[in-house]
């Protein structure tokens, strides 16, 4: 999962470590088939779109880190790019200053965020049936594009295991390379490695009903989120690198 033009660059420097994190962070409507040409597969989303008041800023409520520590602030959530559920997302925090990307389904943002680089991204994945992950991301660097994946290989009712890929790059749909994705469960966090033209990338990830969500990067500090949204409140489980428990978010909407 590289931008041949950018990210592919960006992401050779991706070390495979994974370790004890930095202080933490707080936190489509018609059904669309996207069909790639020749090499590449269909996508199947369900697509719901956003509430109107999702922009802006959302005051953080109540909040603690996977190590159990109370931190307040705010997050801000901006719609980027060409689709219609793609955000940006920054937090002010008293654990720090912090930025990430999500995309919008089904009454959630779905986010991936760096803890203490500029460089990050998210990938989200519709987990089928028979075991097949339809997949699509987005990282910080290409103005927000996004790139589609497909993930076979894997068994109908287990989530963990090894697929092969194939993928375009974000804006690129011209575009194809294979590789293998490795996903393994701790809990209720999933450890997701990529092993795509003799680079090794990794993420984190977080089953939300049939979807999977993965923050991922260029540094072992990453995070992942998901807000379920129910007017002008939202609820969040999120997970980091180096830890095997989960934090938690409520926040609201500022009038």
């Amino acid at each position: 999962m590289t931008d041949r033009k950018t990210a592919r660059y960006l992401l050779s420097v991706l070390m495979v470590l994974t370790l004890p994190a930095s202080p933490t962070i707080g936190a489509i409507a018609q059904p669309v088939i996207q069909e790639l040409e020749s090499h590449q597969t269909a996508f199947f989303w369900r697509r719901q779109s956003a509430p109107d008041r999702l922009e802006g800023v959302w005051e953080i409520q109540e909040a603690r880190t996977p190590r159990g520590q109370a931190y307040t602030g705010s997050l801000d959530i901006t719609a980027i790019g060409n689709t219609d559920n793609l955000y940006q997302v920054s937090w002010e925090t008293s654990e720090g200053n912090y930025s990430g990307l999500g995309f919008y389904e089904e009454g959630r943002l779905l986010v991936g965020a760096g803890l203490d680089e500029e460089i990050y991204g998210v990938a989200l994945y519709r987990i089928q049936d028979d075991g097949t992950l339809d997949g699509k991301w987005t990282l910080s660097t290409v103005n927000g594009e996004v790139g589609t994946e497909r993930a076979t290989g894997g068994r109908s009712g287990e989530l963990a295991g090894s697929y092969q890929i194939q993928s375009t790059d974000p804006g690129e749909e011209d575009s194809a390379f294979g590789g293998e994705l490795t996903i393994t469960e701790s809990r209720d966090i999933y450890q997701v490695t990529w092993n795509v033209e003799d680079q090794t990338y990794r993420g984190i990830g977080l089953r939300v009903d049939d979807w999977l969500v993965v923050g991922w990067g260029t540094s072992s500090n990453l995070a992942v989120l998901d807000y379920e949204f129910k007017g002008n409140e939202a609820t969040a489980r999120w997970a980091r690198t180096g830890s095997r428990e989960l934090g938690m978010e409520k926040i609201s909407l500022e009038n």
